[in-house]
């Protein structure tokens, strides 16, 4: 299927979704409206990340965020051992990347059980390390992870991490993506861009207020960072939720 005919289909599926999502948004759905808005606050009136950010060396993480990172990453690859460090949500959105079926639904139980079973066929986790700290609230906060494998192989991927009932969770994994800005469109308060190429490309959202929205044209290249979309239901389509952008030069 061409790139064009995938753009229709999201945005109809979008625009559906956009009109649904009144009636459907949950606790937690409001609750990461309330830290999108303050992170595109941000970004809309700084030409770089918050101060506070720290990449590129070994970030002063508080002590019981650093506790709950060392805790997950030693069970990483048996993921039913870090079940109390993970929310629902985070679960929904590994499973989704993992078995790429939006039309799955599973239990929450069931999804777990099939992450475990995939994990036991993957590469092993050899090492990690925590080069980005980011508060963006006393609740929430994101962290960059680059992470090695059995097989040398290495990755950087976002965490975000949440405060929840007293205690510190994974909520969110973002993900890379490189390639050119093959559409943009607007979907009332979002702004949608297919980045890729005529064989494979994602569709990334974000609000159309952030600096992010008005930067990036048609044929920029760029690196995005998103997670996938799990709270609102999206038909035959995933789409993902985006962090950051950034051209590549």
């Amino acid at each position: 299927m061409r790139i064009s005919v995938i753009y229709i289909e999201l945005l109809c599926i979008l625009a559906y979704n956009e009109e649904m999502f009144g009636r459907r948004k949950r606790v937690t759905n409001a609750m990461q409206l309330s830290v999108w808005k303050h992170w595109f606050h941000k970004r809309k009136h700084s030409d770089s990340i918050d101060s506070t950010a720290i990449i590129g060396k070994k970030p002063v993480i508080p002590e019981e965020i650093e506790e709950v990172i060392q805790q997950f990453f030693r069970t990483y690859n048996h993921f039913k051992g870090a079940r109390s460090l993970q929310t629902d949500t985070f679960i929904k959105e590994v499973f989704y990347a993992t078995k790429q079926d939006p039309r799955d639904q599973s239990t929450i139980e069931d999804m777990e059980a099939y992450i475990q079973r995939k994990n036991g066929l993957r590469l092993r986790l050899k090492s990690y390390e925590v080069d980005e700290f980011l508060p963006l609230s006393d609740q929430v906060c994101m962290i960059g992870v680059t992470r090695e494998f059995s097989n040398q192989q290495r990755n950087r991927v976002l965490y975000f991490i949440i405060k929840e009932e007293g205690a510190w969770r994974f909520h969110h994994i973002a993900r890379s993506h490189h390639g050119r800005v093959l559409d943009k469109f607007q979907v009332k308060e979002q702004t949608g861009f297919v980045v890729g190429n005529d064989k494979a490309a994602l569709l990334f959202l974000t609000h159309s207020q952030s600096l992010d929205a008005a930067t990036f044209m048609l044929g920029d290249y760029v690196h995005a960072e998103g997670y996938l979309e799990v709270e609102q239901e999206v038909g035959d389509q995933l789409y993902y939720r985006m962090v950051r952008m950034n051209r590549v030069h």
